[in-house]
């Protein structure tokens, strides 16, 4: 919270991780920006953790029309294949693979053990960001004031620590806390590949001296960073659905067998990508509640508004694995994916048009039915 001394209201878009469900944050996007129809300004901050920092920086570089911007992040969603973000290719999967088991199995024979530290090669990313997007172009929107700042968060596998890369406003301070801090930099195409690097199937990706990972491990509170930048108002886009309490309670104790490591691997990358979205954004409203009831006059409430999938979208992969390149079924079928169990871990890795395109529609169409909510957000004071 900040103390009430801005005249112009800045908005705030936070985007979180979330693999290839990333792709639901395209459609909504494009809606707010038809909802609200402003080609420039729409949002003065853009935050971004793991596959969210690749909307954000792309936003980020297009931000002098938000027409164009969200209509083209649109279309490369559309275009984006498995291959143009992981290697596939037999040879390479193969490779790692077997100095994956090597490393593991025989690596109490040597000294070092293994060092492969991921499953896929993310090369393809890298060359398809560089090409997509212009880093340069993210200080000249800063510089024409058609951006305040933007921020992508990372986890430094050194000391565990979530760090804030950010790049604004000279008037931005640096912040700390416990357990992350800021650290105003030119962002590239780096920090983009660390936030986004899922632990154990994406590489860590070097900065410096040191490597990092996506940054949803240790960023407990997304919603900080946004306020940092000078947020007023917050948007944020989730992507799990509205959790049915008695289902859930029902699944905990129902029958289910041994699970797959697919299955093991989906839980505890739901768990990492979206529970502390929910509850920073719970933490947020109690705090605007009691700021409403009189308490701490002297700061402000920052109202939020969060627009999340009304569908599973970890379901919405079933009968998914057909379409997908036969290296990587051989390869997700070796974890336990399949047509029934470890759809959530799917969920993270299809990049296909058959699964973005639904996730893109999904997004438009849940944003247009909170059209009402959208446009209070955008025009009360």
């Amino acid at each position: 919270m900040r103390h009430n001394h801005y005249m112009n209201k800045k908005y705030g878009l936070v985007m979180t991780g979330g693999g290839a469900r990333a792709a639901y944050q395209v459609g909504v996007t494009r809606a707010l920006y038809e909802i609200a129809d402003k080609k420039k300004n729409l949002f003065d901050v853009i935050t971004g953790n793991s596959a969210g920092a690749i909307n954000s920086t792309y936003l980020a570089a297009n931000t002098e029309n938000w027409d164009v911007a969200t209509h083209n992040l649109s279309e490369l969603w559309m275009r984006i294949t498995p291959e143009n973000i992981y290697d596939l290719r037999t040879k390479k999967i193969s490779d790692i693979g077997l100095k994956l088991i090597s490393g593991t199995v025989l690596g109490g024979l040597t000294s070092k053990g293994s060092s492969i530290n991921h499953l896929l090669d993310t090369s393809p990313l890298k060359r398809l960001a560089e090409r997509e997007v212009d880093f340069k172009h993210i200080q000249a929107n800063i510089d024409r004031g058609n951006l305040h700042g933007i921020a992508l968060s990372a986890t430094n596998y050194n000391s565990g620590s979530n760090v804030v890369f950010f790049q604004g406003k000279e008037g931005i301070k640096d912040w700390t806390r416990s357990d992350r801090f800021s650290f105003r930099t030119e962002l590239t195409v780096q920090h983009m590949m660390a936030s986004a690097a899922i632990p154990f199937f994406f590489p860590p990706v070097p900065i410096g001296l040191s490597h990092f990972g996506d940054g949803c491990i240790r960023q407990t509170t997304p919603l900080s960073p946004a306020i940092h930048l000078g947020a007023d108002k917050l948007i944020a886009i989730g992507v799990r659905h509205a959790h049915d309490k008695e289902k859930m309670r029902h699944m905990a104790f129902s029958h289910f067998p041994n699970p797959t490591m697919g299955q093991v691997a989906g839980v505890m990358l739901n768990a990492l990508f979206m529970d502390s979205l929910e509850s920073d954004v719970e933490r947020l409203l109690r705090i605007n509640e009691l700021i409403a009831e009189g308490a701490h006059p002297e700061l402000k409430p920052i109202p939020i508004l969060m627009i999340r999938p009304s569908k599973d979208l970890g379901k919405m992969t079933a009968n998914l694995s057909d379409e997908l390149p036969p290296v990587l079924r051989y390869l997700l079928k070796g974890i336990g994916v399949s047509d029934t169990e470890g759809l959530d871990l799917l969920s993270y890795l299809a990049f296909d048009i058959s699964y973005t395109k639904p996730l893109i529609e999904l997004g438009y169409e849940d944003t247009f039915k909170m059209k009402d909510e959208v446009l209070r957000f955008f025009n009360d004071a």
